[in-house]
């Protein structure tokens, strides 16, 4: 992803975030490829005109100074492979769990509903249900048992339970603090100021990790010197 000697991502969140989220793909044809690609870049915060210019060729509106002639999918998709491998190879086990739980696929079916009580005209109902691919529920029962001692109190499920709440992005997949009471036992609010302090460790986890993959993306090209 080096453009005219300038790394395309602003830092190493915005690399691992679009590389999680490409590698997700099933390998396809340019132009599913390339559709890809533009949703993975409007999902971050562009930063920086190398990168608006860049989604703005991804999108076919030419003008910008950013050439795309050579730019094919499988050497991009060399790159977000590149850096997934430093998720998974150049971080502490802890590091690397929050980045997987974090960025890792979010698996879903779609169940059939049924059609026998809906008129001729309209379409069976569908219901989409999501779930954590199988990376993501191992990376969330690692971090589980790492904090685990830091709540001797609490249920080891509970935990994982709690990870799970911070890291869905789907609002199905939530689960309230009164939920987590209701099923483990003790005062809503002991699960309450556990997720808060939760969200502290991992938000702090997660700045290692970016702090310490981002000279190696900056060296790689990947990103941009600051």
């Amino acid at each position: 992803m080096r453009l005219e000697q300038e790394g395309i991502f602003e830092n190493a969140g915005q690399a691992v975030h679009v590389a999680f989220l490409i590698m997700g793909q099933e390998p396809s044809g340019d132009a599913p490829f390339r559709k890809a690609l533009i949703r993975a870049m409007e999902s971050i915060r562009l930063e920086s005109d190398v990168q608006r210019e860049w989604l703005e060729q991804l999108r076919g509106n030419s003008g910008g100074s950013v050439n795309f002639s050579g730019l094919r999918g499988e050497e991009i998709r060399a790159q977000c492979a590149m850096i997934t491998q430093a998720v998974r190879t150049k971080l502490p086990d802890a590091e690397r769990w929050v980045l997987q739980a974090k960025y890792g696929q979010v698996d879903y079916e779609d169940l059939d509903l049924g059609d026998k009580q809906l008129p001729p005209t309209e379409h069976p109902r569908v219901q989409r249900r999501y779930a954590f691919s199988a990376e993501r529920i191992a990376a969330i029962k690692g971090l589980s048992d790492w904090l685990a001692p830091m709540f001797p109190r609490l249920n080891r499920f509970a935990i994982d339970f709690m990870l799970g709440r911070i890291f869905a992005n789907h609002k199905k997949i939530e689960i309230s603090s009164r939920d987590l009471a209701a099923q483990f036992g003790g005062s809503h609010m002991t699960y309450v100021r556990a997720i808060a302090s939760i969200k502290g460790h991992v938000r702090q986890l997660e700045q290692m990790a970016v702090a310490r993959l981002e000279p190696l993306f900056v060296e790689s090209g990947v990103c941009c010197k600051n």
